[in-house]
């Protein structure tokens, strides 16, 4: 059975119309996971003496040991944001004489041979053969690395379980994020040292190898724990269509009187606000504003703008990401309708920009504040807003033409994180690198205020020529419309 279903997957992939697609974006995105690999290789082998170096007089496992629980929380927290669910289209199987518990161990065993189960193997093998092995024996060494990757395999279930309850259960999700994040404050604010706890728990390990069982133990928990979910939702009646609703809405008076760009900006706010999905985008986008309390009194980061203009450009500009990283794939259930109707790609696109130009402003506005950290965090923050308006728009509507999965908003649900994968992140590369790159020769020959003007006065410029770069826009949309619209139709 377990060859069947993998020769079924593999024949919906190769068979699907978007295979081979985005090679450019897999050739980097390839690049970059073998440059970070090779990377953590490299860290593993250094990394005792990187610790002996910052702790001079500590033992470098209890250091080490000190820092697992953080690195399970962000190990947490990249899952979270970057790895997919493993699916099955499972209702064609079900009428089928085939027992469901087959398919939903299937199911859950796809996400063991993840990326994210087994990257710190890198660092944590070289390590137990460096340091561990010579000081506690190999019988003990091997203990402690099994025992973090069971935890490892806990994290991956764990969160597959808590993505899932998404749908079903959101503040139960969100209950658990309020007590991932509360647990790192209070490490901040010097309530609880997770360093103490972890090299406590960690080195008690060291010494009692039998309490690899624990790790087992709480992964055989999570393990069931989604078991018994998916074994309750896998029915024909929980999987078949919801039905959809339609929510009325009134229109937008004030947008009317301009034209056919004012009623496409008032169709994405109604789509904004009568959807789950949509809405929590924009909430996302409201906690990010909280940033600067990050960066800005924090005194590592006072001598240069670097770290600044990156919390500027997220802060102005996370709506912008996070809702322009999905068009058109907003409008994919009535994306063939879009293509029959009197609107042009460029009225299109038009629409979407005067939609970000005013999202980036208020977000500037709501910046202000910060000033109370200094006034050049305002000149940073404004230069940030004048980049995302005039040229971080353009890249995203660029990279849109090759958003072809379609969202379904009638699933969709807060926190849904339904078509987010890898190449999201490819996209997003760019968008941070650009104005940081701008800013970096200036800020080597150490007149950053003239760099963070280069960074607005790019950004006036983009906004000052918008009608050229989105008839530009308008052409590539042109040549991947059917492309699109292929994938929507999936």
């Amino acid at each position: 059975m377990l060859t069947t279903l993998l020769a079924h997957q593999w024949k919906e992939s190769r068979r699907s119309s978007v295979f081979g697609q985005s090679i450019a974006i897999n050739i980097i995105l390839g690049f970059f996971i073998a440059y970070f690999l090779l990377s953590f290789l490299v860290l593993g082998f250094f990394i005792d003496d990187l610790l002996r170096q910052a702790y001079p007089n500590q033992n470098p496992v209890a250091v080490f040991n000190g820092f697992l629980l953080y690195f399970f929380l962000v190990d947490l927290f990249m899952r979270f944001m970057l790895q997919d669910l493993p699916v099955l289209a499972i209702q064609p199987y079900l009428h089928l004489p085939i027992k469901k518990a087959r398919l939903i161990h299937y199911v859950l065993l796809k996400s063991v041979p993840s990326l994210f189960n087994f990257w710190a193997l890198l660092i944590l093998v070289p390590f137990m053969v460096k340091i561990l092995m010579p000081a506690y024996g190999i019988m003990v060494a091997a203990g402690w690395l099994l025992s973090v990757l069971l935890l490892t395999f806990f994290n991956n279930f764990i969160l597959i379980y808590f993505k899932r309850q998404l749908s079903s259960n959101p503040k139960l999700t969100l209950l658990f994020g309020v007590a991932v994040v509360g647990l790192m404050l209070a490490d901040y604010f010097g309530l609880l040292s997770l360093r103490i706890a972890s090299a406590s728990a960690f080195n008690f390990l060291l010494q009692n190898p039998w309490l690899v069982v624990l790790p087992a133990v709480l992964l055989a928990l999570a393990y069931r724990l989604n078991y018994t979910f998916l074994l309750a939702h896998t029915y024909p009646e929980e999987i078949a269509l919801k039905r959809n609703n339609a929510v009325e809405g009134g229109d937008i008076t004030f947008l009317n009187r301009f034209g056919n760009t004012g009623k496409l900006i008032a169709l994405e706010m109604k789509l904004i606000w009568r959807h789950k999905r949509s809405k929590s985008v924009v909430f996302m986008s409201l906690l990010i504003l909280s940033y600067g309390f990050i960066f800005y009194p924090n005194k590592l980061y006072q001598e240069g703008f670097g770290m600044f203009l990156f919390a500027g450009i997220m802060m102005t500009g996370m709506f912008m990401f996070n809702y322009g990283q999905f068009v058109p794939s907003w409008q994919s259930g009535h994306f063939d309708a879009l293509l029959t109707k009197q609107i042009s790609p460029y009225q299109f696109y038009l629409a979407k920009f005067w939609f970000f130009v005013p999202t980036s402003l208020v977000a500037f506005l709501v910046t202000l504040p910060y000033a109370y950290f200094g006034w050049k965090v305002v000149a940073i923050n404004l230069a940030a807003c004048l980049f995302n308006i005039g040229v971080n728009t353009f890249v995203i509507f660029y990279f849109s033409v090759l958003n072809t999965n379609r969202i379904d908003l009638s699933k969709s649900s807060a926190f849904n994180w339904q078509g987010v994968g890898a190449s999201k992140f490819v996209m997003m590369i760019p968008l941070i690198l650009l104005p940081l790159l701008v800013y970096a020769p200036f800020g080597y020959w150490g007149i950053p205020y003239w760099g963070i003007s280069a960074v607005g006065f790019l950004g006036l410029v983009g906004f000052a020529l918008h009608k050229q770069m989105l008839n530009l826009v308008a052409s590539r949309f042109l040549s991947h419309k059917y492309k699109i619209a292929t994938g929507f139709r999936q």
